[in-house]
């Protein structure tokens, strides 16, 4: 069909539209106004379609003022705003549409995109709802408002939603991901495995759905089966070194060390300066106590990247392993000579330094800390241990664990220090009740054990106080103050047996 057999049709549809203003509406009663109107509109649209908006604009809004009840003028006015950027202007305009003809699609369309452009949520979200209301099918306008949800924290409407569009046959891989998703958020992992199971049934070759399906199956405590994800998510994307991270801490868990170096390694090969990788391939090296490929991969760090704060850190930790304090504590000063403004410098050189004995320069590192990150959890809690186990300053000792215990409430090492502040002030029943928490939360700790044990052996529980000091020496055999207070409690319990 020529252009010129069409246009009497597409005269005749507008003029129509015009007439009628929306559905439902009677026809005008003034003709040479609609006539008018129809005219401007059609100068409107040649001047749009040549990209001369503002006159469009104007001819527009002429029509408008001839056939002001027009929703369909209404709206075009607003689009050409839209296109002007005065989408102020633009939201009046489709409110006026909508005074005409409450149910106009596409004024609600037109405000459901602008808001959602102008970061109004919850506008936008009012918008879809209306046009739900009259297309409750319409797969689009499902997902867009899902989408919304989710930006607005409703996890739960967004689930609703996406199952809705997930019963559809044609439900795409995507969308069983984003469901997928979304039941992790919300905790619900055996519905999450299911969706994002389905979701690389439909897009096997999906590196990323099978990395979010092994992360939801390692939040749920199945390592051997999110480590067949990783690796099938390797082997479709090897150069990708984004996936080698969570198949090397996964195996990391698992003490399996040959391969967890392998995929740090493979990272570095893809990435040479990648820090993560080369924080975990020093702790898989630490963990078999292999310090000198820890070095030398440090100092190689040194010389492709410079003098990186991180890496002095992650070489004071290597040499505090090796048992090489001087060393430890130089690589940490290092660390704060670089970024003296790092709270986490100053932390490192602080236990260093008590861990030689510097007591005094170790509390002002410590110190330092805390004014640079008043919400340093492990500072606040070392700095209060350090009065609480001399026994000074024991109030506001206790009060730098409390605000520890604040930030992270379960911690047992925080839980052992607040126990042993209560012992240290006299307070015997809540020393207990903590130190049995601790022991509760951290039961590899032998320090928490020594010291419920003091706790028990002052209460003159003696039976309890020798299990709790054997379960100390038991994590750690070196104690031999442990292991001292343990024969003496024995030797006066067993002088206190009466022979016959």
């Amino acid at each position: 069909m020529s252009t010129a057999s069409r246009t009497p049709w597409i005269v005749g549809a507008v003029a129509l539209v015009l007439a009628q203003g929306c559905a439902g509406q009677p026809i005008r009663r003034h003709p040479e106004s609609q006539r008018a109107a129809l005219g401007l509109y059609l100068r409107g649209l040649m001047l749009e379609r040549s990209s001369e908006l503002p006159d469009a604009l104007k001819a527009y809004e002429q029509a408008a003022e001839r056939d002001a009840r027009s929703p369909f003028l209404h709206v075009r006015i607003g689009a050409t705003q839209v296109r002007l950027g005065q989408p102020e202007q633009a939201l009046k305009s489709f409110q006026r549409a909508l005074a005409s003809d409450p149910t106009n699609r596409d004024a609600w369309r037109w405000i459901a995109m602008l808001q959602t452009s102008q970061g109004n949520i919850e506008g936008a979200i009012r918008a879809y709802q209306q046009l739900l209301e009259q297309e409750p099918a319409d797969q689009f306008l499902l997902s867009a408002l899902a989408d919304l949800y989710v930006l607005q924290g409703d996890l739960t409407q967004a689930v609703s939603l996406y199952e809705q569009l997930a019963q559809h046959d044609d439900a795409s891989a995507q969308l069983h991901f984003n469901l997928g998703v979304l039941y992790g958020r919300l905790n619900q992992f055996e519905r999450a495995v299911q969706e994002l199971s389905r979701a690389v049934e439909l897009s096997p070759d999906s590196a990323d759905m099978r990395v979010a399906l092994g992360l939801t199956h390692e939040i749920r405590q199945h390592p051997d089966e999110a480590v067949r994800q990783y690796e099938e998510a390797i082997r479709l994307d090897p150069l990708n070194p984004r996936v080698y991270p969570h198949a090397a801490r996964v195996y990391a868990a698992q003490q399996r060390w040959p391969e967890a170096v392998a995929d740090y390694q493979a990272i570095l090969d893809l990435a040479p300066k990648d820090l993560e990788a080369v924080n975990g391939l020093v702790h898989a090296w630490i963990a078999q106590r292999k310090f000198g490929p820890a070095q030398t991969l440090l100092a190689h760090q040194l010389s492709i990247s410079g003098r990186r704060t991180e890496l002095y850190l992650i070489l004071g930790l290597l040499y505090q392993e090796a048992d090489a304090p001087l060393e430890a504590l130089r690589a940490f000063e290092q660390a704060v000579a670089l970024q003296g403004a790092s709270a986490t410098a100053h932390f490192y050189c602080g236990v260093q330094l008590d861990r030689m004995g510097r007591h005094a320069e170790a509390r002002r590192e410590l110190q330092q800390t805390v004014e640079l990150e008043p919400s340093h959890a492990d500072a606040l809690n070392y700095l209060g241990y350090l009065d609480i186990d001399e026994g000074i300053n024991l109030p506001q000792a206790k009060a730098l664990v409390e605000r520890a215990l604040a930030i992270d409430p379960d911690n047992g090492a925080y839980v052992d220090s607040l126990g042993w502040a209560y012992f240290k002030m006299g307070n015997l029943p809540e020393a207990i009740r903590q130190l049995e928490r601790a022991a509760e939360l951290l039961e590899t700790d032998p320090t928490i054990f020594e010291h419920l044990g003091d706790a028990y052996a002052r209460r003159g529980d003696t039976a309890r106080a020798q299990a709790a000091w054997r379960t100390a020496l038991e994590l750690d055999a070196t104690l031999d103050l442990v292991r001292y207070k343990l024969d003496m409690l024995t030797d006066q319990r067993a002088r206190e047996v009466k022979v016959p």
